[in-house]
């Protein structure tokens, strides 16, 4: 099988080559297994759309190890990551050198077989090119707000780490790509490869959400002072019994025109924006005191320990517990 990593300026460099440790482990893991020769070995390179370097985000060169060949297509095509998605001046679409020539090469792999896949924002070039129209994509949960403004019309799942398209595959933050190329492994060679991987280059292969690393981040570039008023409110009053109703009176607003407004500027229901901002300091709780869960729970104005724990993992996908054990 043959898998192009396909890098472009300003991408990461530690994820372009790391995709080769990857599969030179897997390749590694395939002839212990079954013996050297074996015919299940990966062909990884390294693609450039015009064959010459490119300079990834930190300044570091990258060398393409392959040229590419419009008569030799790959079987799988690996979409790098930048680190800062650069939007036009119109809103509707990403900025990235050479972008038309990319989309080109990319919808003529796929229109000949080639499954296209991407990590971190990696998904945003792939729905530029209109290989993500109908399908489900994930990015980094820091740029998930931002893909949703450039193509609101693709169903964007965030809290998934990785999405299997069938022919088009999007992994979530800036290391799962170890998470989907061992999914590749899984899927090209074998279960059993892609465990022995997993164990070699010693990595936790059971991640499916990016939810547990997911923080909340309140959105207030937004002109309704009202609603700012009343999101700085809640931020200092988390910890107490609060009625909506009441906080609406205090900014001067009836309480249906309240709920309108601050789901408009912020994205979240005051409820919800409530909610979040009490799992976000349990979280830095857990995180940074050893104080008892039940004691967070309480600190943070919840009564109900059952109904905190049920909360806390919606958000984040673990137990307050399993939480502590991951981040403290």
């Amino acid at each position: 099988m043959k898998v192009a990593v396909l890098a472009t300026n300003g991408c990461m460099v530690s994820a372009v080559y790391g995709i080769l440790d990857v599969i030179f482990a897997a390749n590694y893991c395939v002839d212990r297994r079954y013996g050297e020769g074996a015919n299940k070995k990966i062909d990884c390179q390294i693609v450039t759309i015009d064959n010459k370097p490119v300079v990834g985000y930190n300044g570091v060169q990258i060398m393409p190890t392959q040229l590419l060949d419009p008569d030799n297509t790959p079987d799988v095509i690996i979409v790098s990551a930048t680190v800062e998605v650069v939007v036009d001046c119109c809103g509707e679409d990403i900025e990235l050198e050479q972008k038309d020539e990319i989309k080109q090469w990319l919808v003529s792999c796929k229109n000949q077989g080639t499954l296209i896949s991407s990590f971190c924002t990696g998904s945003f070039l792939l729905a530029s090119s209109g290989l993500l129209a109908g399908k489900v994509a994930t990015t980094h949960w820091r740029s998930a707000d931002l893909f949703r403004r450039v193509f609101p019309y693709i169903r964007l799942n965030s809290d998934q780490l990785l999405v299997d398209n069938g022919d088009v595959i999007c992994s979530g933050g800036s290391m799962a790509y170890i998470d989907m190329v061992l999914y590749l492994i899984e899927r090209y060679i074998s279960k059993e490869v892609a465990s022995d991987s997993a164990k070699l280059i010693v990595f936790d292969p059971v991640r499916e959400k990016q939810s547990p690393y997911v923080t909340f981040k309140a959105q207030k570039g937004h002109d309704d002072q009202a609603i700012l008023k009343a999101q700085e409110w809640l931020e200092g009053h988390f910890d107490q019994e609060i009625s909506i109703d009441t906080l609406a009176d205090q900014v001067g607003l009836g309480s249906r025109t309240f709920k309108r407004r601050f789901k408009l500027a912020t994205g979240e229901t005051p409820i919800s924006y409530l909610q979040r901002i009490r799992i976000e300091m349990a979280k830095q709780r857990l995180e940074n005191t050893t104080d008892n869960i039940n004691k967070i729970i309480w600190s943070v104005g919840y009564e109900d320990i059952s109904s905190f724990r049920q909360l806390f993992k919606r958000f984040t996908g673990l137990t307050p517990k399993d939480y502590r054990q991951k981040f403290a």
